[in-house]
């Protein structure tokens, strides 16, 4: 496995998905509210626009095409070869990114942003305790660590081997 080269792309996967998602997040506000905890979803439900949302899924899907094929290419052009070193590279990378979204977007950021989701203002959900208690250490801790980064893993490491 290739050290140097897993990190630095963890790390510059990490940038981008921030980048993109706080950008995101910036341009339609109320639709972010959708992936919320329950209770902001329900207060902030008449106020979001389906069209939102679907600049939203327009923002967020893509960039998680983008993440995969960068993750698939990355190892390929770097010559880590093998099933087991492409599955932990790419588990490895994408963890990094998870890692790094749970400190900017899930810890850091919730406070600074409740201004701007209309109805949900004063919800008992944005207080930091909550959040990380409902959404937060669930979606990082468990979903994404266990679930979906090891089966995209399988994938992409399967695609690889059968290019190569």
């Amino acid at each position: 496995m290739n050290w140097p080269r897993i990190l630095l792309d963890g790390l510059a996967m990490s940038l981008l998905f921030n980048a993109v998602a706080g950008l995101g997040f910036l341009l339609v506000p109320q639709a972010y509210s959708t992936m919320f905890p329950k209770e902001i979803k329900e207060a902030a439900a008449p106020f979001v626009d389906k069209k939102d949302v679907r600049t939203m899924k327009l923002i967020l899907y893509p960039l998680y095409l983008v993440l995969f094929v960068w993750w698939a290419f990355s190892a390929r052009f770097a010559g880590i070869v093998g099933f087991r070193n492409l599955f932990w590279t790419g588990y490895l990378e994408m963890t990094m990114v998870s890692v790094t979204d749970f400190i900017i977007l899930d810890c850091w950021l919730p406070q600074r942003i409740r201004h701007r989701i209309k109805g949900a203002e004063h919800c008992k959900a944005w207080e930091r305790r909550e959040w990380l208690l409902r959404l937060a250490i669930p979606e990082h801790g468990l979903v994404w660590t266990f679930i979906i980064w090891p089966v995209a893993g399988l994938f992409a490491a399967g695609i690889n081997c059968l290019l190569g």
